[in-house]
């Protein structure tokens, strides 16, 4: 039973390694292969770290940095964990000049480890490994590549191979929609290495295309040997649905490139952007296929033929992803149906509501998208739903933005929701309304916060009773809002009173906290409470305590229609001073990865029998560090892995009837 727990635990909280006090990304609960992605996903796969798995290097449009996913090599199928660490290095200076559209690895050098080529809006960028295979560092050279980029414009895929039988990697780039003009979307240019094979230099040759056409929109190359017979094989990605496949029926020196029709005629047809690789992900000694697209998802094509007679099946169980359909998510949380956890409803560019249902518990949440919630409810285009009681009747109403900059409220009558067209009568902030309620005068009302597209468009009204609002610029008094504003009221510094949270255009989070009281708000700028919360786009956070440790935890919805998941692991009481913790809380080891020491903290509230094991990804006990009585406070464990080898570990706290897991890195 532990074995399984503690696997599950695996699945469930699997976190990133790179996160840090007071907040913790949590990339599976809405992403259970640990893998995140954002919109025009390009993956690539490479075994990073010597281990023998098979890594997640995954390129997007929509952001100025390429992500690294460790595989934790927790079977079938795999398991990720974010790394932000590996190419840590190319960002020191921001995202700008850099690409993050199309990344692929090659050891280009021939000195054993792979190097790094991302295609994109700056053509081709080389990245040297000057480190090793187990602990790459990047070198920029610009040099290697400038005149190819002079050619291929801002939307090229690069694909390495050894297409002429020399030991070195050849290159083969295909053509897409170049912002500022370049060659045809659609057709596939080939370079020869001429160099030696520590020393490349490439030079555009024809030959090594013959027979591959002008594809449409638009040529996005991966090269694999796909049929087993020794020479390297080639799939096109393109924008017109379907996959294009060639056979190399030449030679490993001199290819000969033929189409192939049945091999990929079961890749799905809905999706009119993808973006192909091929390795063994199920280490069964053939190819399968993982492609990006448009929005995001990643395809798994499992091959369950052989690797010289591939066959090719849908594995919806690989890289699962929850989301919106479309863009837009801004999240909220209530308990819709009264089963003791927290529900999550999301708008959407259509102005429709999106309902993920908690199938998990208050310790552990488990998200199910469900259809048929709110399916009458419509506010034209990009919705911006709360849930609120706003009757006063003890069940979630309903309160929206919209496009058009008016706030829509919709009352719980039981058996659904019923449209009211008087409460907000007159609400107008221009564009793009977010609504934000809470009780922030304490007389038992709900007063309410609109954003707005325009930062200076925000507004407060007081609820005078019986839902009366009026405008009262004094509720915000000290307030400076962000553009495409997306309020939330939230005790963030658990002193019994509202703050005031500010999600905004460019995914960053603004805090206001409240120095004041309940009965009178004083907005002071604290973005420190914050720091760690943003996502890319268009920020729409709610919080709400989702592990059951007595703090808000937080889920912000973005543009691209993903979601982020934070825990929150800010100290209640030891920031104040108080004598004893007021919650259990187990926080995150540090430093973590380790190697060989770390320390994990805790505090429990009252005294208990208390129990903090180390365990390993079977559920083997390989440590006990506490087994005794404590009394209430805050604890410090060192604990010593010199005698572990490499890997993940889990630690859990038991303390009375509390129990809480976390996990932690070993890295030797």
């Amino acid at each position: 039973m532990l074995k399984n727990s503690l696997l599950f635990l695996l699945f469930a909280v699997c976190t990133s390694i790179s996160s840090a006090q007071p907040w913790l990304k949590v990339d599976s609960l809405f992403n259970p292969s640990g893998v995140g992605v954002q919109n025009f996903s390009s993956p690539f796969f490479a075994n990073l770290d010597g281990d023998g798995e098979w890594d997640l290097v995954l390129g997007n449009g929509s952001s100025a940095r390429v992500d690294c996913f460790r595989n934790l090599g927790a079977g079938v199928p795999p398991r990720f964990l974010r790394d932000t660490s590996i190419l840590a290095s190319i960002y020191t200076g921001g995202g700008a000049g850099t690409n993050s559209d199309y990344p692929v690895m090659v050891d280009i050098d021939a000195d054993g480890d792979l190097d790094l080529v991302v295609g994109g809006f700056n053509g081709l960028l080389y990245y040297n490994n000057v480190g090793d295979t187990l602990a790459p560092q990047w070198q920029r050279i610009d040099t290697l590549f400038t005149a190819i980029s002079s050619e291929i414009g801002t939307d090229a895929k690069p694909a390495f191979a050894d297409l002429d039988g020399d030991g070195d990697p050849d290159l083969l780039i295909g053509i897409g929609e170049s912002l500022f003009g370049g060659p045809p979307p659609g057709v596939t240019f080939g370079y020869r290495n001429v160099g030696s094979p520590s020393a490349p230099g490439f030079v555009r040759d024809s030959s090594l295309v013959v027979g591959i056409p002008d594809i449409g929109l638009n040529s996005y190359p991966t090269l694999a040997d796909i049929d087993g017979d020794g020479d390297f094989d080639l799939l096109l990605g393109r924008d017109l649905q379907t996959l294009v496949h060639f056979r190399n029926t030449g030679t490993p020196a001199a290819p000969i490139w033929t189409t192939n029709g049945s091999t990929f005629n079961v890749v799905e047809a809905t999706t009119y952007w993808k973006q192909p690789t091929l390795c063994d992900l199920d280490h069964d000694g053939d190819l399968d296929l993982t492609y990006g697209t448009s929005d995001g998802t990643l395809f798994y094509y499992q091959n369950i033929g052989s690797a010289t007679s591939p066959s090719f099946q849908f594995q919806p169980s690989y890289f699962e992803i929850l989301r919106i359909n479309g863009n837009g998510a801004r999240a909220s949380l209530a308990d819709l149906d009264n089963d003791g956890d927290f529900d999550m409803m999301s708008g959407d560019w259509l102005g429709r509501l999106q309902y993920f249902r908690n199938d998990g518990t208050q310790f552990n949440p488990r998200f199910t998208k469900t259809t048929s919630t709110f399916t009458s409810i419509d506010v034209g285009s990009y919705s911006t739903p709360v849930f609120v009681d706003i009757d006063g009747d003890n069940d979630n109403d309903i309160v929206s933005g919209a496009l058009d900059g008016m706030v829509y409220c919709y009352i719980n009558n039981g058996t659904g929701f019923t449209q009211n067209t008087t409460i907000f009568a007159g609400i107008d902030v221009g564009f793009s309304s977010a609504p934000g309620l809470a009780d922030l005068d304490a007389d038992g009302d709900l007063d309410l916060f609109v954003g707005a597209e325009e930062a200076t468009a925000l507004v407060a009204y007081r609820n005078q009773g019986s839902n009366v609002y009026v405008l009262d610029p004094s509720l915000m008094t000290g307030v400076s809002s962000v553009r495409n504003a997306s309020p939330a009221f939230v005790d963030l510094d658990n002193d019994g009173d509202y703050d005031l949270v500010l999600g905004g255009s460019f995914g960053q989070m603004l805090c206001y906290e409240n120095t004041g009281s309940a009965l009178s708000p004083v907005w002071t700028r604290n973005d420190g409470i914050v720091n760690g919360l943003s996502v890319r786009q268009n920020a729409g956070p709610a919080f709400a305590d989702m592990n059951g440790d007595g703090l808000a935890d937080a889920i912000i919805g973005e543009y691209n229609g993903n979601f982020s998941y934070y825990l929150n692991q800010r100290p209640t009481s030891v920031d104040r001073n108080d004598r004893f913790p007021l919650t259990f809380q187990l926080m995150q080891n540090y430093p973590n990865p380790f190697n060989p020491n770390t320390t994990i903290k805790y505090q429990i509230p009252s005294t208990n029998r208390v129990t903090l094991k180390m365990f390993d990804m079977l559920g083997r006990e390989v440590a006990t560090l506490v087994n005794e009585v404590r009394q209430p406070g805050e604890y410090a464990v060192p604990f010593d892995g010199r005698e572990l080898a490499s890997g993940v570990y889990f630690y859990q706290l038991n303390a009375g009837e509390v129990v809480n897991t976390k996990r932690l890195v070993l890295l030797k």
